[in-house]
């Protein structure tokens, strides 16, 4: 996958086609898209224009301190590096991990009947849950953890039926502001990338919960030969970032009532 930067709100692009001229983000024309840029080297690619303009996922793992591509400043690599935290970590419980869980079983219906738990995340997150859901470890490339203060990772990986996964991160002073937009695309476009994932498909709306601003995602798709559905709640403030991330098989309709109550029960109360 390939990006390219806007030069008026900084977001980071999916680049999809040599026609792309305007912004997901700000709606803005794109200053150095692949049209404009094609005029000034009619004898170039748009393939070259990939390579020598855009940035690839893989670039993000090179060092970006000392050795530091000039063409790209500190601003540039510090955006895109938020937008990796977050879907580094969609694709390690988001994609192929979840949907290994999997069984043939779907999720029993004494869940919805059982007394479920409510419990703080992570910097004022709360979110109710069948149980109360389990600390976990997320290994982060060293570029990423440069710019990341504190990260707390639970999950719920039950046997069988629906996982849960929380994300609360606190980023460095450096960073500044989380880019939200750039966390809701890149979640996207990690667990569609992740290996044997084919009709990947979603809506995203906007919420927000207490005054902070966020998004849903909901979505289907097909991994080894299981058909999925998730929902994905993420929400930034200044530096902070929470995300709630719900999967189950595509016809486990109570885990489909069952992920609808744990995103509903979401609740942010900063200190």
């Amino acid at each position: 996958m390939n990006y390219l930067k806007c030069s008026n709100c900084g977001h980071l692009n999916l680049v999809k086609t040599e026609y792309q001229v305007f912004c997901s983000n700000c709606n803005k024309k794109l200053e150095n898209n692949f049209q404009n840029w094609k005029k000034k080297h009619p004898e170039k690619s748009f393939e070259d224009f990939k390579q020598l303009v855009c940035v690839s996922e893989e670039d993000l793992l090179k060092t970006t301190s000392d050795k530091r591509p000039k063409r790209k400043g500190l601003k540039y690599w510090l955006a895109f590096t938020i937008l990796f935290a977050i879907f580094y970590a969609i694709g390690e419980f988001g994609g192929e991990s979840i949907v290994n869980f999997f069984k043939s079983e779907k999720t029993s219906k004494l869940v919805l009947k059982q007394k479920w738990t409510k419990n703080r995340y992570g910097f004022g997150l709360t979110v109710e849950t069948p149980v109360k859901l389990t600390k976990d470890d997320l290994p982060l490339p060293d570029n990423v953890k440069k710019v990341i203060d504190q990260m707390y990772v639970y999950d719920y990986m039950s046997e069988k039926g629906f996982k849960i996964m929380i994300n609360s991160i606190k980023y460095k002073p450096v960073i500044k502001r989380a880019n939200l937009q750039g966390a809701a695309n890149g979640s996207v476009n990690k667990m569609k990338s992740q290996k044997g994932v084919t009709n990947f498909n979603y809506t995203q709306d906007t919420i927000s919960n207490n005054g902070i601003p966020g998004f849903l995602q909901k979505g289907t798709y097909q991994q080894n030969g299981i058909e999925a559905e998730f929902m994905n709640a993420g929400f930034a403030k200044g530096i902070l970032v929470w995300q709630v991330i719900v999967v189950y098989q595509k016809d486990d309709d109570v885990g489909r009532i069952a992920a609808k109550r744990v995103i509903n029960s979401i609740e942010i109360h900063q200190d």
